[in-house]
C-alpha cells in the first residue's frame, strides 16, 4: 500500500506525523516558546497540505463527498471539450503553423528520391498494367468497337497502297525481317511439300503434260510403248521433283544462302516493276475500296474485345495476370515500354526546371488544400474522441499530463504553510513581547 502512495501523499502523512510530534512536545513542555512555535508551524503545514489536497482533488472528484464546487472537470466536461477543440485548432493546427511546416518540406528531393527506388518503379509499372487491364474491363465493347472501326477506316482511307507496300518492303529489307519471313515460310511449306498429296499431284501433272504432248496417233503409240517398257516412269519423276523441291526449300530457309539472296533480289526487282504498272495501281485501289466497304470492322473488333474482356475477367477471378499468362511476349514488351517511359519521365523532371517548379507548386497546393480541409475535421474528431470518454477516463487523461505539477502544488502547500506559520508565530510572539 505504501508503494502506491505518491510524493504528495507521503508529504502530507509526514506533516501529520510532525504535527502529532509537535503536539506531544507542546503537551510535555507547556509554555515553552520552542514547543509552541514548533506546534504552530506543524499545524500550518498540515492545514496547508490538507487545503491543497482538497483543492487538487476537487478538480476531478468530490473530496470527502463535499458537493459544492467540486468535481469541476466532470461537471464542466462540455466546456473543457470545446476549449480543447479550439486550442488544438488554433494553437497546434492553425493556418499559420500549417503553412510554416509546409515551407520546411523539400518535396521534390523527397519525391524524386522515392521515385528512383527500384521498388517504387516496379510498383508503379505494375499498377499501370493493372489500371490498363481494369480500364479494358470497364469499357463498353460496342462503343469501343465502333470507335476503333472508325479510326481504322480513317487510317486506311488515307493510306496509299503503292506507297504503303514500298515502305513495307524497305522496312523488311532494312530490318532483315524479309529473311526471317522467308525462313518461316519455308518451315511451314516443307511438311506440306513432303506430303503424299503433293507427290501425287506432281505425278498427275506429269501424266497430264505427257498426254497433252502425245495427241497424235503415232505419238500416243510410241509413248505407250515407252511407258510399257519402263522408259517413262511418272512416279519416279515425281519423286525426283519432290526431292528437288524439298532441297530448294531447305536452301531458301538457310540464312544468307545464295538461293535466298537471289529469290529476294528477284522479288524486290519484280515488285518495283509491278508497282510502276498502272493496272496494278488501279487493282490495289480497288482492293482497298473493297476492303473498306466489305469488311465488317465493327463486328470483328467487337468480337475480339468481347473475347479479350472475357479472358481478362476469368483470369482476374483466378488472381492471375491475363497478359502475362496468355501473351508473355506482349507482357514483357509492355513492361519494358513502361519502364523506359518511367525512366524518361524521371529524367525530364530532373532536367526541366520549369516542369519541376510547376510540379512542386502543384504538390504544395494539393498538400496545403488537404491540410486546410483536414483542419476543419480536427474539431469534430477531437469532440467525438473526448465525448466518448467516461468521467474517470477524462480525469486520468488530464491528470496524467499534469501529475508532477499537481503533486508539487500539494507538497508546496505543506512547505509554504510551514514557512508562513513560522513567520506568523514570530510576528505574534514579538507583538506579545512589545
Amino acid at each position: 500500500m505504501w508503494q502506491n502512495w505518491n510524493q504528495a501523499d507521503k508529504t502530507l502523512l509526514l506533516a501529520l506525523a510532525v504535527f502529532l510530534l509537535a503536539l506531544c512536545v507542546h503537551l510535555q513542555y507547556p509554555g515553552r516558546v520552542v514547543g509552541e512555535g514548533f506546534l504552530f508551524c506543524a499545524e500550518a503545514a498540515l492545514v496547508g497540505g490538507i487545503a491543497d489536497w482538497f483543492a487538487v482533488t476537487a478538480l476531478f472528484r468530490k473530496p470527502l463527498g463535499f458537493p459544492y464546487h467540486t468535481a469541476i472537470l466532470p461537471r464542466r466536461r462540455d466546456s473543457f471539450i470545446r476549449a480543447s477543440e479550439q486550442m488544438i485548432k488554433q494553437e497546434f493546427f492553425s493556418r499559420r503553423k500549417i503553412f510554416h511546416h509546409l515551407e520546411k518540406l523539400h518535396l521534390m528531393p523527397m519525391l524524386l528520391g522515392w521515385l528512383q527506388q527500384p521498388e517504387t518503379e516496379a510498383q508503379v509499372t505494375r499498377r499501370l498494367q493493372h489500371y490498363a487491364r481494369d480500364l479494358i474491363l470497364r469499357q463498353d465493347s460496342l462503343k469501343q468497337a465502333a470507335f476503333l472501326a472508325q479510326q481504322v477506316r480513317q487510317t486506311l482511307t488515307q493510306v496509299q497502297p503503292v506507297a504503303f507496300l514500298a515502305a513495307l518492303g524497305r522496312w523488311l529489307h532494312e530490318s532483315g525481317r524479309d529473311k526471317e519471313l522467308l525462313a518461316y515460310s519455308t518451315q511451314y511449306l516443307r511438311p506440306l511439300a513432303a506430303s503424299e498429296e503433293v507427290h501425287q499431284g506432281i505425278q498427275q501433272m506429269l501424266e497430264d503434260y505427257g498426254r497433252e504432248q502425245t495427241q497424235g496417233g503415232w505419238a500416243q503409240f510410241f509413248a505407250g510403248l515407252a511407258e510399257a517398257a519402263g522408259a517413262i516412269d511418272y512416279e519416279e519423276a515425281a519423286t525426283l521433283m519432290q526431292r528437288q523441291l524439298l532441297s530448294l526449300l531447305d536452301e531458301l530457309g538457310d540464312e544468307d544462302s545464295e538461293q535466298q539472296r537471289e529469290l529476294l533480289d528477284l522479288f524486290y526487282e519484280k515488285a518495283g516493276v509491278l508497282a510502276a504498272e498502272p493496272e496494278f495501281r488501279q487493282l490495289l485501289r480497288e482492293l482497298k475500296d473493297s476492303l473498306l466497304a466489305d469488311v465488317p470492322f465493327e463486328q470483328v473488333i467487337g468480337e475480339t474485345l468481347t473475347r479479350v474482356r472475357q479472358h481478362f475477367a476469368a483470369d482476374q477471378a483466378r488472381a492471375v495476370d491475363p497478359v502475362a499468362e496468355h501473351l508473355p511476349g506482349l507482357h514483357s514488351r509492355l513492361q519494358k515500354l513502361l519502364e523506359q517511359e518511367y525512366e524518361r519521365t524521371l529524367i525530364l523532371v530532373q532536367t526541366d526546371e520549369r516542369l519541376r517548379r510547376m510540379l512542386e507548386h502543384f504538390l504544395y497546393d494539393v498538400i496545403a488544400r488537404s491540410a486546410l480541409h483536414a483542419q476543419s475535421l480536427i474539431g469534430p474528431i477531437v469532440e467525438h474522441v473526448l465525448g466518448r470518454l467516461t468521467d474517470e477516463q477524462l480525469n486520468h487523461l488530464v491528470y496524467d499530463k499534469v501529475e508532477p505539477d499537481l503533486l508539487w502544488i500539494r507538497m508546496n502547500g505543506s512547505i509554504v504553510g510551514a514557512l508562513i506559520g513560522l513567520l506568523l508565530f514570530m510576528v505574534l510572539h514579538f507583538a506579545q513581547l512589545y
